[in-house]
Protein backbone atom coordinates (compact mmCIF):
# COMPACT_ATOMS: atom_id res chain seq x y z
CA UNK A 1 0.00 0.00 0.00
CA UNK A 2 1.59 2.98 -0.88
CA UNK A 3 2.24 5.62 2.01
CA UNK A 4 -0.02 8.37 0.36
CA UNK A 5 -3.03 6.15 0.83
CA UNK A 6 -2.09 4.87 4.02
CA UNK A 7 -2.74 8.13 5.64
CA UNK A 8 -5.82 8.64 4.44
CA UNK A 9 -7.63 5.65 6.37
CA UNK A 10 -9.68 6.69 9.20
CA UNK A 11 -9.52 3.10 10.76
CA UNK A 12 -7.08 -0.25 10.67
CA UNK A 13 -8.10 -3.05 8.77
CA UNK A 14 -9.41 -6.39 9.47
CA UNK A 15 -6.31 -7.91 7.71
CA UNK A 16 -3.73 -6.73 5.75
CA UNK A 17 -2.01 -9.18 3.10
CA UNK A 18 0.55 -8.49 0.96
CA UNK A 19 0.15 -4.83 1.94
CA UNK A 20 -3.18 -4.16 0.73
CA UNK A 21 -5.91 -3.46 3.29
CA UNK A 22 -8.76 -5.74 4.03
CA UNK A 23 -12.16 -3.94 5.99
CA UNK A 24 -14.18 -7.54 6.14
CA UNK A 25 -16.59 -5.88 3.74
CA UNK A 26 -17.70 -9.08 1.60
CA UNK A 27 -21.44 -8.57 2.12
CA UNK A 28 -21.70 -5.88 0.08
CA UNK A 29 -19.71 -6.97 -3.01
CA UNK A 30 -20.31 -10.16 -5.69
CA UNK A 31 -20.29 -13.57 -4.27
CA UNK A 32 -17.63 -14.66 -6.47
CA UNK A 33 -16.12 -18.04 -6.10
CA UNK A 34 -13.33 -20.15 -7.22
CA UNK A 35 -14.91 -20.51 -10.40
CA UNK A 36 -14.91 -16.47 -11.14
CA UNK A 37 -11.01 -16.45 -9.95
CA UNK A 38 -9.53 -19.16 -12.45
CA UNK A 39 -12.05 -17.26 -15.11
CA UNK A 40 -10.67 -13.99 -14.57
CA UNK A 41 -6.48 -15.56 -14.31
CA UNK A 42 -6.69 -18.18 -16.37
CA UNK A 43 -9.23 -17.20 -19.13
CA UNK A 44 -7.39 -13.90 -19.57
CA UNK A 45 -10.14 -11.91 -18.65
CA UNK A 46 -7.82 -9.68 -16.36
CA UNK A 47 -5.64 -9.27 -19.38
CA UNK A 48 -8.18 -8.54 -22.23
CA UNK A 49 -9.76 -6.36 -19.73
CA UNK A 50 -6.71 -4.43 -19.00
CA UNK A 51 -4.93 -4.23 -22.28
CA UNK A 52 -8.49 -3.46 -24.20
CA UNK A 53 -9.26 -0.57 -21.95
CA UNK A 54 -5.32 0.48 -22.08
CA UNK A 55 -5.54 0.25 -25.60
CA UNK A 56 -9.07 2.31 -26.06
CA UNK A 57 -10.38 -0.92 -27.78
CA UNK A 58 -13.60 -0.76 -25.54
CA UNK A 59 -16.41 1.31 -27.22
CA UNK A 60 -17.16 2.80 -23.75
CA UNK A 61 -13.79 3.24 -23.00
CA UNK A 62 -13.76 6.31 -25.55
CA UNK A 63 -16.18 7.75 -23.33
CA UNK A 64 -13.40 8.56 -20.54
CA UNK A 65 -10.18 9.38 -23.15
CA UNK A 66 -10.24 12.70 -22.30
CA UNK A 67 -10.78 12.92 -18.61
CA UNK A 68 -8.36 9.76 -18.47
CA UNK A 69 -5.95 12.55 -20.30
CA UNK A 70 -7.11 15.13 -17.66
CA UNK A 71 -6.42 13.04 -14.50
CA UNK A 72 -3.00 11.69 -15.68
CA UNK A 73 -1.57 15.30 -16.76
CA UNK A 74 -2.61 16.68 -13.32
CA UNK A 75 -0.96 14.10 -11.49
CA UNK A 76 -2.96 13.70 -8.21
CA UNK A 77 -3.20 10.65 -6.56
CA UNK A 78 -6.74 8.97 -7.57
CA UNK A 79 -9.25 6.11 -5.98
CA UNK A 80 -11.43 3.49 -8.00
CA UNK A 81 -14.32 2.44 -6.50
CA UNK A 82 -15.95 -1.12 -7.22
CA UNK A 83 -13.62 -1.69 -9.38
CA UNK A 84 -14.96 -5.85 -10.41
CA UNK A 85 -12.98 -7.51 -12.66
CA UNK A 86 -12.25 -4.90 -15.46
CA UNK A 87 -10.54 -2.55 -13.20
CA UNK A 88 -12.93 0.45 -14.17
CA UNK A 89 -11.29 3.58 -15.19
CA UNK A 90 -7.21 2.36 -13.64
CA UNK A 91 -6.16 0.91 -17.37
CA UNK A 92 -7.32 4.37 -19.38
CA UNK A 93 -5.84 6.69 -16.88
CA UNK A 94 -2.62 4.66 -16.30
CA UNK A 95 -1.82 4.42 -20.22
CA UNK A 96 -1.62 8.22 -19.95
CA UNK A 97 0.78 8.38 -16.80
CA UNK A 98 1.89 4.98 -15.41
CA UNK A 99 3.26 6.40 -12.74
CA UNK A 100 0.47 7.77 -11.35
CA UNK A 101 -0.60 6.64 -7.79
CA UNK A 102 -3.62 4.50 -7.82
CA UNK A 103 -5.75 3.01 -5.03
CA UNK A 104 -8.41 0.52 -6.95
CA UNK A 105 -11.47 -0.84 -4.25
CA UNK A 106 -13.45 -3.29 -4.22
CA UNK A 107 -15.95 -5.14 -1.56
CA UNK A 108 -15.10 -8.83 -2.69
CA UNK A 109 -11.83 -10.19 -0.94
CA UNK A 110 -11.19 -12.69 -3.44
CA UNK A 111 -11.58 -9.95 -6.12
CA UNK A 112 -8.44 -7.89 -4.98
CA UNK A 113 -6.48 -11.19 -4.25
CA UNK A 114 -6.80 -12.32 -7.35
CA UNK A 115 -6.05 -8.80 -8.74
CA UNK A 116 -3.12 -8.25 -6.33
CA UNK A 117 -1.84 -11.87 -8.35
CA UNK A 118 -2.33 -10.60 -11.57
CA UNK A 119 -0.57 -7.13 -11.19
CA UNK A 120 1.88 -8.41 -9.64
CA UNK A 121 3.35 -10.99 -12.11
CA UNK A 122 1.82 -8.69 -15.10
CA UNK A 123 1.93 -4.92 -13.88
CA UNK A 124 4.93 -4.37 -12.20
CA UNK A 125 5.52 -1.25 -13.61
CA UNK A 126 2.01 0.32 -12.07
CA UNK A 127 2.05 1.96 -8.66
CA UNK A 128 -1.47 0.26 -7.88
CA UNK A 129 -2.82 -0.09 -4.45
CA UNK A 130 -5.60 -2.16 -3.54
CA UNK A 131 -8.04 -2.48 -0.48
CA UNK A 132 -11.66 -4.23 -0.14
CA UNK A 133 -13.99 -2.10 1.40
CA UNK A 134 -17.76 -1.29 0.85
CA UNK A 135 -18.62 1.81 -0.69
CA UNK A 136 -21.55 1.92 1.63
CA UNK A 137 -18.45 2.86 4.45
CA UNK A 138 -15.41 4.18 3.41
CA UNK A 139 -12.62 4.00 5.62
CA UNK A 140 -11.33 7.08 4.77
CA UNK A 141 -10.83 10.35 6.24
CA UNK A 142 -13.45 13.24 4.83
CA UNK A 143 -11.69 15.36 2.29
CA UNK A 144 -9.02 13.62 1.08
CA UNK A 145 -8.95 13.08 -2.65
CA UNK A 146 -9.25 15.12 -5.62
CA UNK A 147 -10.24 12.35 -8.02
CA UNK A 148 -12.49 9.13 -7.96
CA UNK A 149 -13.34 7.05 -10.74
CA UNK A 150 -15.74 4.37 -11.00
CA UNK A 151 -17.18 2.24 -13.85
CA UNK A 152 -21.05 1.40 -13.60
CA UNK A 153 -19.38 1.22 -9.62
CA UNK A 154 -22.31 2.77 -7.97
CA UNK A 155 -25.01 1.36 -9.93
CA UNK A 156 -23.91 -2.52 -8.49
CA UNK A 157 -24.20 -1.20 -5.24
CA UNK A 158 -26.59 -3.44 -2.74
CA UNK A 159 -29.78 -2.22 -1.66
CA UNK A 160 -31.20 -0.13 -4.46
CA UNK A 161 -31.79 3.00 -4.50
CA UNK A 162 -31.26 3.73 -0.81
CA UNK A 163 -27.89 2.30 -1.20
CA UNK A 164 -27.26 4.26 -4.07
CA UNK A 165 -27.56 7.10 -2.77
CA UNK A 166 -25.57 6.22 0.50
CA UNK A 167 -22.58 5.11 -1.30
CA UNK A 168 -22.54 8.27 -3.52
CA UNK A 169 -22.65 10.61 -0.28
CA UNK A 170 -19.83 8.79 1.03
CA UNK A 171 -17.76 9.58 -1.85
CA UNK A 172 -19.18 13.07 -1.56
CA UNK A 173 -17.54 13.03 1.50
CA UNK A 174 -13.98 11.99 0.87
CA UNK A 175 -13.35 14.42 -1.72
CA UNK A 176 -11.53 17.27 -1.42
CA UNK A 177 -13.67 20.84 -1.49
CA UNK A 178 -13.41 20.99 -5.43
CA UNK A 179 -12.80 17.46 -6.50
CA UNK A 180 -14.37 15.59 -8.89
CA UNK A 181 -16.33 12.08 -9.13
CA UNK A 182 -15.98 10.32 -12.75
CA UNK A 183 -18.30 7.96 -13.60
CA UNK A 184 -19.68 6.26 -16.24
CA UNK A 185 -23.63 4.44 -15.37
CA UNK A 186 -26.16 3.02 -17.77
CA UNK A 187 -29.69 3.92 -17.58
CA UNK A 188 -32.54 2.06 -20.15
CA UNK A 189 -32.72 4.67 -23.78
CA UNK A 190 -36.35 3.77 -23.91
CA UNK A 191 -38.27 2.25 -20.65
CA UNK A 192 -41.37 2.25 -22.89
CA UNK A 193 -39.93 -0.40 -24.86
CA UNK A 194 -38.82 -2.21 -21.99
CA UNK A 195 -42.37 -2.18 -20.78
CA UNK A 196 -43.21 -3.68 -24.28
CA UNK A 197 -41.26 -6.64 -23.91
CA UNK A 198 -42.65 -7.38 -20.35
CA UNK A 199 -46.11 -7.38 -21.97
CA UNK A 200 -45.06 -9.30 -24.44
CA UNK A 201 -42.92 -11.96 -22.25
CA UNK A 202 -46.45 -11.83 -20.07
CA UNK A 203 -44.33 -10.42 -17.09
CA UNK A 204 -44.56 -7.82 -14.97
CA UNK A 205 -42.13 -5.43 -15.88
CA UNK A 206 -39.70 -5.66 -12.12
CA UNK A 207 -37.65 -2.95 -12.74
CA UNK A 208 -40.62 -0.70 -12.14
CA UNK A 209 -40.57 -1.62 -9.06
CA UNK A 210 -37.33 -0.81 -8.13
CA UNK A 211 -36.79 3.28 -7.63
CA UNK A 212 -32.90 2.92 -8.55
CA UNK A 213 -33.85 1.52 -12.45
CA UNK A 214 -36.81 4.14 -12.76
CA UNK A 215 -34.96 7.61 -11.37
CA UNK A 216 -32.98 9.18 -13.49
CA UNK A 217 -28.76 9.23 -12.30
CA UNK A 218 -28.69 13.34 -13.13
CA UNK A 219 -31.32 13.45 -9.85
CA UNK A 220 -29.47 10.78 -7.70
CA UNK A 221 -26.04 12.70 -8.22
CA UNK A 222 -27.72 15.96 -7.35
CA UNK A 223 -29.65 14.67 -4.49
CA UNK A 224 -26.56 13.49 -2.81
CA UNK A 225 -24.53 16.43 -2.90
CA UNK A 226 -23.04 16.53 -6.69
CA UNK A 227 -22.91 19.37 -8.61
CA UNK A 228 -22.90 17.71 -12.48
CA UNK A 229 -20.30 19.88 -14.57
CA UNK A 230 -20.98 17.56 -17.51
CA UNK A 231 -23.45 14.59 -18.90
CA UNK A 232 -22.98 15.16 -22.58
CA UNK A 233 -20.59 11.82 -23.62
CA UNK A 234 -22.82 9.03 -24.06
CA UNK A 235 -22.55 5.07 -25.53
CA UNK A 236 -25.29 2.90 -26.42
CA UNK A 237 -24.86 -0.69 -25.31
CA UNK A 238 -27.63 -3.14 -26.86
CA UNK A 239 -28.87 -6.08 -24.64
CA UNK A 240 -29.58 -9.24 -27.09
CA UNK A 241 -29.75 -12.96 -25.75
CA UNK A 242 -25.88 -13.09 -24.96
CA UNK A 243 -26.59 -9.90 -22.29
CA UNK A 244 -29.61 -11.94 -20.16
CA UNK A 245 -33.42 -13.14 -19.97
CA UNK A 246 -34.61 -10.22 -21.23
CA UNK A 247 -32.01 -9.24 -24.20
CA UNK A 248 -33.22 -12.48 -25.36
CA UNK A 249 -36.61 -11.83 -25.15
CA UNK A 250 -36.67 -8.49 -26.76
CA UNK A 251 -34.68 -10.43 -29.92
CA UNK A 252 -37.82 -12.84 -29.84
CA UNK A 253 -40.06 -10.02 -30.07
CA UNK A 254 -38.22 -7.76 -32.64
CA UNK A 255 -38.06 -5.05 -30.03
CA UNK A 256 -34.89 -3.39 -29.46
CA UNK A 257 -34.06 -2.33 -26.01
CA UNK A 258 -30.35 -1.51 -24.33
CA UNK A 259 -28.58 0.94 -21.85
CA UNK A 260 -27.24 4.27 -22.61
CA UNK A 261 -23.99 4.12 -20.59
CA UNK A 262 -23.10 8.15 -19.75
CA UNK A 263 -19.99 9.50 -18.66
CA UNK A 264 -20.86 12.21 -15.63
CA UNK A 265 -18.49 14.86 -14.69
CA UNK A 266 -19.21 15.37 -10.92
CA UNK A 267 -18.08 17.93 -8.35
CA UNK A 268 -17.89 18.99 -4.63
CA UNK A 269 -19.11 22.49 -4.59
CA UNK A 270 -17.98 22.52 -0.64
Amino acid sequence: MDDFFVRLFSKQPINIIKNDFYFDADSDGDPFDEGDEDYWLNQNVFKNNWEGKRQGRSKNFILCDEIASRIACEGKPFLEISCGPGMGLVPAVLAKNPKLQCLATDACSRLIKAWRYYIDKNLAEYNISLASFSVLNIPIKDNSLDYITSFLGIGSTRNGMNGQIKALKEVLRILKPGGFFITIEGEFENFMKVDEVFKLWGKNNWYRNDESWITPWAEKFIAAGFKIDSENKHHYRKWDKNSNDLGEASEKFNIEIGMKDKLYILRKIS
